[in-house]
């Protein structure tokens, strides 16, 4: 597997829990999943900026 395919797998993964994290926080009305979720959101973000 090639570096910017991992990144890639890295990215979306994160971007899956970071949807997951979003919608168990607005349904049990918490806040910390969704700021953890946004948080996983600007990290992937960040692979996708500094791939190779």
């Amino acid at each position: 597997m090639k570096h910017n395919q991992k990144i890639n797998l890295i990215s979306i993964i994160l971007i899956l829990l970071a949807v997951a994290m979003i919608v168990i926080g607005f349904i049990s009305k918490i806040l910390p999943p969704p700021l953890t979720g946004i948080g996983f959101l600007v990290i992937a973000w960040g692979f996708q900026l500094f791939k190779k």
